[in-house]
């Protein structure tokens, strides 16, 4: 039997004058087909061992859209166990912002993401595909 393993993973709700980062998922990620292809998504991935979720999120940002960012409070979490790896996934989303608003450029890794949006809310993107976890957030008016 495989041995049980836990996952956590960050994502960052980034907001860049008064609108959110949304970024889309490309349909081959780094030569194996992506989970999610063509869904929309926010900056975010695995955290490593040794690092925080916090450390994480910096570096990920920084990757994956080329943004450094300050990160603030946690604004969801989930869990979801796939049998097929014996794994727990855990998911924290933390809203961040830029840690200059007045100088920066959005620049996509391409093996992860086709282009990216600055939304108000999902009603901009009412005919795109969304990652589940993500429509809930961006669905909360209190952000």
């Amino acid at each position: 039997m495989k041995e049980f393993r836990n996952k956590l993973i960050v994502h960052g709700l980034m907001k860049i004058n008064d609108k959110y980062l949304v970024i889309k998922r490309s349909i081959i990620k780094r030569g194996k087909p992506n989970v999610y292809p063509e869904y929309w998504d926010i900056p975010g991935g695995s955290v490593e061992d040794f690092e925080t979720p916090v450390e994480a999120l910096i570096r990920e940002a920084k990757e994956e859209v080329n943004l450094d960012v300050e990160v603030k409070q946690i604004i969801h979490e989930d869990s979801n166990f796939d049998k097929g790896k014996n794994t727990m996934f855990t998911r924290l989303v933390y809203i961040c912002t830029l840690k200059n608003t007045n100088d920066y450029i959005i620049q996509l890794d391409p093996e992860e993401h086709s282009e990216y949006r600055l939304i108000s809310s999902l009603d901009e993107m009412s005919d795109e595909k969304f990652v589940p976890f993500l429509i809930d957030i961006l669905s909360n008016k209190n952000l």
